[in-house]
C-alpha cells in the first residue's frame, strides 16, 4: 500500500512532530535552555524523523500492525461479499457495511485492489487470486476511474504512468535551482535575525541556527529526486545539489552549539564604580579571559565587552561626555597612548578612560617603574558599545 498512499508516510511525520514538540518541551523545562536552543534540537529531530519514516516507513507499520493484532487479539482474516451497490466485510467479531458511492479511490495492481472510503479514510485491501474472474470485471466496471498499475516496473511504462512528465522535469529544474538559492538564501537571513537577536564578537555564531531553517528545501529535492529518478526522469542534480546544500547548512547551523563568552549582564556590577558612568540596567554581555590578547607587555587579560542595541544610553552618553574621568580620544594625551591595547582605535566618536587600579587614580602616568592593574575604557557612540580592557602593565620610564 505504501508506494500508493503517499499519506501513510504523512500520517507517521505527524506522529513524529507531536513525539518532538514533546520531547522538547521536556527539554527546555529540564535544561533550561533558550528557546533557540530548542528550535534548533526541535529542527534536528524533525528531520531525523522525516528521513527515518521515508527509509523505514514498512518496517515500521509491519512492527505496528503486530504489535496491534498481539495487543488486541484480532482476527484479520475477512471475508468480502459483494452487491449490487456495496460490499460487506467481516469476520468472527466485527462487520462493516461500504457502499460504492463512498469509494474514493481505486487502485488496481498486479496482485491486489486497495479500496479507500472516505469513512474513516479506511483501505481495503482485495486480493486478486482470491476472486474469480467475474468477480475482477465486476469491480472494474463499478470503478471506471481505476487507477491501474499492472505489468513491469520498467523506467518507460513508470514515465508513462507519471503525470504530465514535462510539467515535473521543469519543476526539478526550479527545485534545483531553488536549493543552490537557499544557502545564500541562509546568509541573508542570518543578516535579518541579526537584526533582530544581535549577536557580537565571539557570539556571532549563536544565530546560525537559522541556517537549519532551510534544510527542508534541500531534503525535498533530494527525496523528489530519488523518486523521478526511479521513474526515469533525469534528477540527478537535484540529488547531488540537495546533498551538498544540506550537508552545507547542517554544518554551518552547528556553529550554534559551539562554547559562546556570552556571560549574565549583571557581572558588570563589580565595573559600575571604576566606569564611573551611568550605565543602562540592561544589555548584552561579553566576557573574555587571556593570558595575553595582542600585546605581549599587558598579561592576565580580561576583556569586557557591553552591548546596547535596544537599550536607551541617553543617560550613559551625558555622564561620559560630563565626566572628566572620560575623555575623548581626539584630546588623549600621547603619554597615555602606551596603556591603549593596539586593537583599539581611537576613533573620532568615542571616549576613553584610563584607570589605574593600583595607585586609583584616572588618566595619568604613573610616577614610579612597576607592575600596575590597568583598566582602559572605551565607549563607542556610533556603536552603542562599551569595551572594557582589564590587565597587569609593567611600566618603564
Amino acid at each position: 500500500m505504501i508506494p500508493y498512499f503517499k499519506e501513510i508516510y504523512w500520517t507517521y511525520v505527524l506522529k513524529g512532530l507531536i513525539i518532538n514538540i514533546i520531547l522538547c518541551i521536556i527539554y527546555t523545562i529540564i535544561s533550561g535552555k533558550s528557546l533557540i536552543d530548542s528550535w534548533s534540537m526541535f529542527t534536528i529531530l524533525q528531520i531525523i524523523f522525516m528521513i527515518y519514516y521515508k527509509v523505514n516507513l514498512g518496517n515500521v507499520i509491519e512492527k505496528d500492525f503486530n504489535l496491534l493484532q498481539k495487543k488486541e487479539n484480532r482476527d484479520i482474516n475477512y471475508i468480502i461479499d459483494f452487491y449490487r451497490d456495496y460490499l460487506v466485510r467481516k469476520n468472527d467479531t466485527v462487520s462493516q457495511k461500504f457502499y460504492y458511492r463512498d469509494i474514493i479511490r481505486c487502485i488496481e495492481t498486479d496482485t491486489n485492489f486497495y479500496l479507500k472510503t472516505n469513512i474513516e479514510k479506511k483501505v481495503i485491501v482485495i486480493q486478486k487470486n482470491e476472486c474469480e474472474l467475474e468477480l475482477v470485471n465486476f469491480i472494474r466496471d463499478n470503478f471506471k476511474d481505476i487507477e491501474k498499475n499492472l505489468g513491469t516496473s520498467s523506467r518507460l511504462k513508470q514515465i508513462k504512468q507519471c503525470h504530465h512528465p514535462d510539467f515535473i522535469r521543469k519543476g526539478m529544474i526550479i527545485l534545483f535551482i531553488i536549493t543552490i538559492a537557499s544557502l545564500w538564501g541562509a546568509l541573508y537571513s542570518l543578516l535579518l535575525i541579526g537584526k533582530v537577536i544581535p549577536q557580537h564578537g565571539f557570539n556571532f555564531t549563536k544565530n546560525t541556527w537559522v541556517f537549519w531553517c532551510w534544510l527542508p528545501i534541500p531534503i525535498i529535492s533530494v527525496m523528489l529526486g530519488f523518486k523521478y529518478k526511479k521513474m526515469g526522469i533525469k534528477c540527478t542534480k537535484n540529488i547531488v545539489g540537495g546533498f551538498i546544500i544540506g550537508l552545507l547548512l547542517l554544518i554551518y547551523g552547528s556553529f550554534c552549539m559551539l562554547q559562546t563568552f556570552s556571560q549574565d549582564y549583571s557581572k558588570i556590577d563589580t565595573y559600575r564604580d571604576i566606569i564611573n558612568a551611568k550605565i543602562p540596567e540592561n544589555g548584552d554581555l561579553e566576557i573574555q579571559e587571556w593570558n595575553t590578547y595582542f600585546d605581549a607587555d599587558k598579561t592576565e587579560y580580561v576583556l569586557i565587552n557591553a552591548y546596547y542595541d535596544r537599550e536607551d544610553v541617553q543617560e550613559l552618553v551625558k555622564s561620559i561626555e560630563n565626566n572628566e574621568t572620560w575623555i575623548l580620544s581626539t584630546n588623549l594625551k600621547s603619554e597615555l597612548k602606551i596603556f591603549i591595547p593596539s586593537d583599539l582605535y581611537l576613533d573620532s566618536d568615542s571616549y576613553f578612560s584610563i584607570y589605574n587600579k593600583t595607585i586609583n587614580q584616572y588618566n595619568i602616568v604613573p610616577e614610579k617603574d612597576g607592575d600596575y592593574e590597568i583598566y582602559v575604557m572605551k565607549y563607542d557612540k556610533s556603536d552603542k558599545k562599551l569595551e572594557i580592557h582589564k590587565f597587569k602593565y609593567n611600566y618603564k620610564k
